[in-house]
């Protein structure tokens, strides 16, 4: 060949050697991969398929996408409503998502409180109702339910314990103000309750209402200090409204006095006529009973 020189060999055979040893041999490259390229023009344009890239590893990813759409496809279908009258599509969701056909099939659990609670109570029917109503599933109708009861509890619970908290910093500050008189004048405050409690009944909701409160204290004890002076007859008290009876009453109990003005002949004139007017006006109230 023309490119080649050939020298002798020891067998007799002649040895071929390139024209150029210093050149290198240039290898063959790998046609590049484009997996787009073999799909029609309008595939191509596809704005799916600009998601994918035009690699090996696109193409991987895009049969990936179609075998999970394919599964999720192969699953029960549930139409989604259109607005609140599609009778229809919510028949099949409720159906699908397992919704009770009246608010009462959640049925949801009774309420644990505990005893510094006693007294709090919630309205299942009404909850579920609601529930029904926004159309909630068994699972999110109970969690919500649990979650809703459990945070009303906390809330009552924390109101309890600041007013207890604001009771006591009240009450501190009353014992600082009344000093070793605090004991007595609580003393007093409850012995007006107990006087004029017709049961105890009465009795421990007075206690509750005002002795647990600095002005309720301070109320009572005011009240108290008067019976321990001697000065609750002193008070006049005047009648702003009567029944027909207790008008009735006051005429018979004036007319037995000889002594009221009304009734004495020597008693001074303006106070003869003051008498002869409250008689009259009493008069006027027992006769609307008649």
């Amino acid at each position: 060949m023309d490119n080649l020189n050939t020298q002798p060999m020891d067998n007799g055979q002649t040895q071929q050697e390139p024209q150029d040893v210093g050149q290198e041999q240039q290898l063959p490259q790998a046609p590049s991969f484009s997996w787009k390229s073999q799909l029609n023009a309008d595939l191509q344009k596809s704005p799916t398929l600009q998601k994918f890239d035009d690699s090996p590893d696109g193409l991987q990813k895009s049969v990936e996408s179609y075998l999970q759409l394919e599964k999720l496809l192969g699953h029960n279908k549930v139409p989604v409503p259109k607005d609140a009258n599609d009778k229809e599509a919510w028949a099949q969701y409720s159906k699908a998502f397992g919704i009770p056909d009246n608010p009462d099939g959640y049925g949801l659990p009774d309420v644990q409180t505990p005893d510094e609670l006693k007294g709090l109570t919630f309205d299942k029917r009404e909850f579920s109702a609601m529930a029904h109503a926004q159309k909630l599933t068994p699972s999110q109708a109970k969690g919500l339910w649990e979650v809703y009861t459990k945070d009303q509890m906390s809330a009552v619970i924390r109101a309890k314990e600041q007013y207890k908290e604001t009771i006591t910093q009240n009450i501190n500050a009353l014992r600082s103000e009344w000093g070793d008189a605090y004991d007595a004048n609580i003393d007093l405050g409850q012995t007006v309750i107990n006087k004029f409690s017709s049961d105890q009944e009465t009795n421990d909701f007075i206690t509750s209402t005002l002795a647990e409160h600095p002005n309720g204290i301070k109320f009572l004890a005011s009240i108290g200090k008067q019976f321990a002076e001697n000065k609750v007859g002193e008070f006049a008290v005047k009648r702003y409204a009567m029944s027909p009876e207790e008008a009735q009453a006051e005429i018979d109990k004036v007319r037995a006095d000889s002594n009221h003005p009304y009734m004495n002949d020597k008693a001074p004139v303006a106070e003869h006529e003051k008498a002869v007017q409250y008689i009259d006006g009493l008069y006027r109230i027992a006769m609307r009973g008649r």
